[in-house]
């Protein structure tokens, strides 16, 4: 064998090795993840019950499963199963508090509802905190614990302390209905706090 054919076929091996390492490459490739935010149903319409509150939203206390942007599901006997492939876009934290300000703004009327941390350049009339106890997909149901507490600022009054704990049916399938019952549990929220603030 000449030295031209030992280099002919030491190059044609390489470049099959190549080949098969690019194959395994694009064949092992995962899915990408899906993202999706909430607070993007279609609006309630706009109300008036309190258009000229100032209201900070936040802060909020997740448990740990939330506090993570990838979708968690309770299994049996307490496993909590997170979906690598569907994440909340800016983790669930940032999402909760931004849906919920919009719900309030467009319930109550008001422009001057936000999140926390805030820089508004107004006082706040109101505060609204927060305790997820639980937000979970548990079968076919959204499972739903929120303790909040609303301080009013410069009164008297004691707080309103409150609790939402509910279970969300999930209508259809897939992460889409996730996201809707997390959107509708997050109604029934705004709702409630509406409610007290015109009390």
């Amino acid at each position: 064998m000449t030295a031209s054919e030992i280099g002919r076929r030491g190059g044609l091996g390489t470049v099959t090795l190549l080949v098969a390492f690019l194959a395994v490459g694009c064949l092992g490739r995962s899915p990408s993840p899906e993202h999706f935010m909430l607070g993007t149903a279609d609006p309630v319409e706009r109300g008036d019950a309190a258009p000229d509150v100032s209201m900070l939203v936040g802060p909020v206390r997740l448990p740990a499963y939330l506090d993570r942007p990838q979708f968690a599901r309770l299994e049996g006997r307490g496993e909590v199963e997170l979906d690598e492939f569907a994440r909340w876009l800016g983790g669930f934290e940032e999402n909760l508090l931004r849906a919920l300000a919009l719900e309030l703004a467009e319930r109550t009327g008001s422009i001057k509802i936000t999140t926390h941390p805030s820089r508004a350049p107004f006082p706040f009339d109101a505060r609204l905190r927060l305790h997820v106890d639980d937000m979970v997909v548990v079968g076919d149901a959204l499972r739903v614990r929120i303790r909040w507490a609303l301080l009013r600022t410069g009164e008297e009054r004691p707080p309103v302390l409150a609790v939402l704990d509910e279970r969300i049916p999930l209508e259809g399938r897939g992460n889409a209905a996730i996201v809707d019952a997390h959107d509708r549990a997050i109604e029934r929220l705004a709702a409630a706090v509406t409610f007290a603030l015109t009390e």
